[in-house]
C-alpha cells in the first residue's frame, strides 16, 4: 500500500504555509495543535499525526443507513485510504460507557489489519448512549498524549442521538446532543451518521489565535512570500 494518502486542500496549503512563513516560535508551537480536518481529501499527505477515533456502538447505530455504513467509511476510506505510516491512532467505541481498543503507531500492512479488524468486530448493542462521557474520554485521551509536536485529529462518529443513563452527569435522552465541544465542531452527515472533526480546546484563547493564523495561511497561500512576513495578531 501507498505510504502517502489524499488529505484536505486546506491541509496541503497549512503545511506549504508554515515552510514558507517566517512565524514566531509561539505561534509555531500553537499550530501544531490545530485540529485537522480529516475527510473531503484532495492532495498527498507524508507528515504522520496523531488520530483519536470514538465510535459510537449504541442500538440506535443497528439501523440502515448507520452502523453499516459508518463501518465501511471507516475500513474502506479512513483506515485503508487515509492512514499512513508512522501514524498514532486511538480507537474506542462507546455506549454507556467508553472504551479503548486499540492504541498504536502504524508500521506497516500488519498493523493496518489489525486495526481494520478492530472495527470491524465492534457491534452496536449498547443499552444507552452517553455522548457527553464518550467527549469527556477523548479529552482524557488527548491530554494523555501530551505535547509532542504533532498534529492532532479527533474523530467522534455517531448519530448523536444521546440516551444516557440517570446515574450520568449527562443523564437525559436527545434527539441531537448539545454540548460545547460541539459547538464549533465540523460536521459531515455520511447517509444516516455524522463524522464529526472535534476542537476540544475551544474554551482555550490560544486556539482562536490558531484559527486565525491557520486562516490567514489559507487565505494567502497563492501570495508570494517575503522574508518579513507576519503573523497579525
Amino acid at each position: 500500500m501507498s505510504e502517502q494518502c489524499a488529505i484536505p486542500s486546506s491541509f496541503c496549503m497549512l503545511f506549504e504555509g508554515v515552510k514558507m512563513l517566517r512565524l514566531p516560535a509561539l505561534f509555531f508551537s500553537c499550530m501544531l495543535f490545530f485540529i485537522i480536518p480529516f475527510s473531503s481529501f484532495a492532495g498527498e499527505r507524508t507528515i504522520p499525526v496523531d488520530v483519536f477515533i470514538m465510535i459510537d456502538k449504541s442500538t440506535s447505530m443497528a439501523e440502515k443507513g448507520k452502523f453499516d455504513s459508518l463501518n465501511t467509511w471507516v475500513c474502506d476510506t479512513l483506515i485503508s485510504e487515509m492512514l499512513i505510516t508512522n501514524d498514532w491512532i486511538t480507537i474506542w467505541d462507546f455506549y454507556e460507557e467508553p472504551h479503548e481498543l486499540l492504541t498504536k503507531t502504524i508500521t506497516g500492512n500488519s498493523d493496518r489489519k489489525e486495526i481494520l479488524k478492530t472495527v470491524e468486530n465492534i457491534i452496536p448493542d449498547g443499552e444507552y448512549t452517553d455522548i457527553g462521557k464518550a467527549l469527556d474520554a477523548i479529552q482524557y485521551a488527548l491530554n494523555k498524549r501530551g505535547n509532542n509536536g504533532r498534529y492532532k485529529i479527533l474523530l467522534l462518529l455517531s448519530d448523536l442521538q444521546q440516551d444516557a443513563p440517570w446515574t450520568s452527569k449527562y443523564r437525559g435522552k436527545q434527539e441531537s446532543f448539545q454540548s460545547p465541544y460541539l459547538a464549533e465542531a465540523r460536521m459531515i452527515k455520511h447517509d444516516n451518521w455524522y463524522e464529526i472533526t472535534l476542537d476540544m480546546d475551544i474554551q482555550d484563547t490560544v486556539v482562536k489565535t490558531t484559527k486565525e493564523l491557520y486562516n490567514a495561511i489559507i487565505d494567502n497561500a497563492n501570495s508570494p512570500r517575503v522574508k518579513t512576513d507576519k503573523i497579525i495578531q
